[in-house]
């Protein structure tokens, strides 16, 4: 009876082992994993840049005025022309020779003052529309500015007047996007008073023919640092604040482990992380992070 009684309570405790490990089991099985997708830490280079909005103005514009007061009778350019130094631009009848150009003695030969481009280049105001107007002597005729002096113009707060120096490079971007290089040219020595903006001339390094008052972006690298830690912006959480900053780093394949980070400089697409340190190849989601809990498991879907 005794023995009876031993093997009895030997398989009740049994089976209770049994189905603890059943439970455990089917609890383990039933927990649901949060689908995530995952990218591996990067080790490169990255730089943020600051923008400045700006326009194109030409340096150089030669004013062609009217050296007597008389008669337009000829023009031989139109607005945005191009010219030569020494091409012909007006004929100008004096008024002596209008008032006797009924006389046989003045054949048109005499009285006609011909006006000749100072320098090459486009014309950019035109102020004689039509012949046979009057003009008086000094009297504006038209500009013509030269191509090679084309500039871009920005305003450029002093709080970056040690960032901007003479030669420093930049980008140009177009509104039709489109961009070029250029340098820093010259940096007035003069402040605006009101805004406290330095105006700072920029050289172009193009061939392209581009008109005056054109706006557009100039951007400068602010900061640019090699081999350091990168991870896609969209992989980083912050707090309401934005005081506090973490990543989900994925250990084991499947478990998602919350790690504080301290970024460094950031641009569009990439945050340097500066603390702690990350391997190169390490797994950090990139979506599906929002909201998750420290120590969550996840599956990695593609």
């Amino acid at each position: 009876m005794k023995k009876v009684t031993i093997l009895l309570f030997t398989a009740f405790a049994l089976l209770v082992v049994y189905s603890c490990k059943s439970q455990g089991s089917a609890q383990n099985e039933q927990i649901p994993l949060v689908n995530v997708k995952a990218v591996q830490v990067q080790i490169g280079e990255i730089e943020n840049n600051i923008s400045f909005n700006g326009k194109t103005i030409y340096l150089i514009k030669n004013l062609i005025v009217s050296p007597i007061a008389g008669y337009i009778v000829k023009m031989n350019v139109k607005f945005g022309d191009q010219v030569k130094k020494d091409d012909i631009l007006f004929e100008i009848q004096t008024k002596e020779n209008k008032a006797l150009e009924d006389n046989n003695k003045y054949n048109g030969k005499f009285g006609i003052i011909k006006v000749s481009a100072s320098s090459s280049g486009t014309i950019s105001e035109l102020n004689i529309s039509q012949t046979g107007g009057y003009v008086l002597e000094g009297g504006s005729l038209c500009s013509i500015v030269e191509n090679r002096d084309l500039m871009v113009q920005i305003n450029v707060p002093f709080e970056y007047n040690s960032k901007i120096k003479t030669g420093t490079k930049c980008m140009i971007l177009l509104t039709d996007n489109t961009s070029f290089d250029g340098a820093i040219y010259r940096i007035l020595p003069t402040i605006n008073e009101s805004s406290q903006t330095q105006n700072v001339l920029i050289k172009p390094n193009t061939n392209r023919q581009l008109p005056e008052n054109l706006n557009l972006t100039v951007q400068f690298v602010n900061a640019r640092h090699l081999n350091t830690c990168l991870v896609p912006i969209e992989a980083v959480m912050t707090n309401e604040t934005q005081s506090e900053f973490w990543i989900m780093k994925i250990i084991n394949n499947n478990l998602a482990v919350k790690v504080p980070i301290k970024k460094g400089i950031e641009n569009e697409n990439l945050v340097e992380v500066l603390s702690p340190n990350l391997n190169k190849g390490d797994f950090i989601i990139s979506e599906g992070a929002y909201g998750l809990e420290d120590s969550t498991l996840v599956k990695i879907v593609k």
